[in-house]
């Protein structure tokens, strides 16, 4: 019996404090908001694309300005083999190769004569958004460019890239997040230690203005956060993860975390009156 008094006692608790109980309903509905603001919705997302052109002629040439980079984000090669390497290194989604003669065949079907079309793509056999939709977008555009109905012969030339996935790769991300979101009580938590010690209060008669402060418990959190990323990636590659693309980009998106999580916290602290509130 003592647990079910113990439970009403906690339970009332809860529910005379509505801040606590705000956070407590709040967050998950706000955090099913974001989430489904940013991956719901109509919008296209932009694939890099690679374009080789070996015909060199205007009308090649104005499919990649006015067609292709409608659709894609265009990195024009002399060659190939550049190509092929940025492929492997993460940095294109495919590349596509435009054959001598392009331009001349285009110019028939303008003409009014059928005259087949074709081009060349290579891209990494395990990539299923290629499969799916770039080579179906790549038809589109191209049908559309040279006014066409019937398909464009899209000589396919899928490679395999060689990276092993280990389990480490898959909750290595996951774990360095939630490591991140760490800092959200934590730094909730200083500041309502430091409003509670009327640390603040006495801030608040002196020259120092508020974004003074704010940016100096921002920018001691911020280090924490660095050095914490730092930590993360250094074990994780210890531990065999394999970063394929921009190792500053991960390392970007990961700083950004922490940035959004000491504003989390420092949301939070400005409406907590107790440490208590500030726990997560």
């Amino acid at each position: 019996m003592r647990f079910l008094e113990l439970f009403k006692r906690n339970l009332k608790e809860t529910y005379r404090d509505p801040l606590s109980l705000g956070f407590l309903l709040g967050f998950p509905l706000v955090f099913m908001l974001l989430f489904g603001f940013a991956f719901s919705g109509e919008t296209t997302p932009t694939y890099s694309l690679g374009v080789v052109d070996q015909d060199q002629s205007e009308i090649s040439q104005a499919f990649v300005d006015e067609a292709l980079a409608t659709a894609f984000e265009i990195t024009l090669y002399d060659d190939s083999s550049q190509a092929l390497e940025d492929l492997k290194a993460g940095d294109l989604r495919a590349y596509i190769t435009i054959p001598q003669g392009f331009g001349e065949q285009v110019y028939q079907n303008w003409q009014g004569e059928k005259e087949n079309i074709a081009l060349d793509i290579t891209y990494d056999e395990s990539d299923l958004i290629v499969k799916e939709q770039v080579i179906s977008m790549i038809d589109a555009v191209t049908r559309s460019f040279a006014r066409i109905e019937v398909p464009v012969t899209l000589n396919a030339s899928p490679i395999h890239i060689e990276s092993e996935i280990t389990y480490i790769d898959f909750i290595a991300p996951g774990i360095i997040i939630f490591g991140l979101l760490i800092l959200i009580p934590t730094s909730a938590r200083m500041m309502v230690r430091d409003k509670e010690k009327g640390v603040l209060a006495r801030l608040l008669t002196t020259p120092t203005r508020p974004w003074e402060f704010i940016s100096a418990y921002s920018l001691c959190l911020f280090a924490v956060g660095i050095a914490q990323i730092i930590i993360f990636i250094v074990i994780a590659y210890l531990m065999g993860l394999d970063i394929v693309g921009s190792a500053g980009l991960v390392f970007l998106v990961f700083a950004l975390t922490a940035l959004c999580s000491i504003g989390i916290g420092m949301i939070i602290a400005s409406l907590s009156k107790s440490e208590n509130q500030a726990d997560p």
